[in-house]
């Protein structure tokens, strides 16, 4: 295969590729705060979102009644969630003025057409690769209905005492219940409230993940996005050529 004009164009989309992967790769807080309008519950997310530790002032009750204690973790959880959102985004934006005026260093000027010769092996693979995608995203859309009851079904977790239950929608925390029926919220202790909260909001992502549809093990699709996970690297091999 010989390709002249093209060569300079094919080295800049593998150019811009690689700096887009490295924008959204670009480092973030791992943890993200969180509280509830009152200050006193306090809520910890990591990159993903997921709740990884909550507690509470020594003297949480002298703001926050403990019949609505659950609705302050909530909206505690909600404002980690949005530090979280916010700290991407300033990432981002901060990665792309970082990369945006670096340009790709243009390639070695040929003296004549260049030659590209794909390995029939790696054609073959990725041909086999993509047909196999293709049947499996079919199969997948297939029960995608399936897939969107799970993301609409809430998921609950509940805390080791059993005092406190966490409902997640899919990945998102939407529900908090402390029980606030029995003497145990009026004789627990901070610590005791906190170490509770922590226990179901594991118990809800485990549960979480229990009932998340799984994809197959010998996944073309996964298979496709690994061969491709390096930009630079897959077009280099897939055109026989260093860009």
């Amino acid at each position: 295969m010989v390709m002249g004009a093209g060569f300079e164009a094919l080295h800049q989309l593998a150019g811009e590729a690689e700096r887009m992967s490295r924008v959204l790769a670009g480092p973030a807080p791992a943890e993200h705060a969180g509280q509830d309008r009152s200050g006193t519950v306090h809520v910890v997310v990591d990159e993903a979102g997921a709740v990884v530790d909550a507690r509470l002032d020594r003297d949480w009750y002298d703001s926050v009644d403990a019949r609505v204690l659950g609705a302050a973790v909530l909206e505690a959880v909600d404002a980690a969630g949005v530090a979280r959102l916010s700290a991407w985004a300033e990432a981002v934006a901060e990665a792309q003025e970082t990369t945006g005026s670096t340009s790709v260093a243009p390639p070695p000027v040929p003296a004549g057409p260049v030659h590209i010769d794909p390995p029939a092996d790696l054609v073959d693979r990725l041909l086999t690769l993509l047909h196999r995608a293709g049947r499996e995203a079919e199969a997948e859309a297939k029960t995608a209905a399936a897939a969107e009851d799970y993301r609409r079904r809430l998921v609950r977790g509940s805390s080791d005492g059993g005092h406190v239950t966490v409902g997640m929608d899919g990945p998102r925390v939407v529900e908090v219940q402390i029980e606030t029926d029995t003497r145990w919220i009026g004789t627990a202790n901070h610590l005791e409230i906190a170490s509770e909260l922590r226990s179901a909001f594991e118990a809800a992502r485990a549960a979480v993940a229990e009932a998340a549809p799984r994809r197959r093990s010998d996944s073309a699709i996964e298979e496709l996005r690994a061969l491709t996970d390096n930009p630079r690297e897959f077009v280099a091999a897939l055109f026989g050529t260093r860009l």
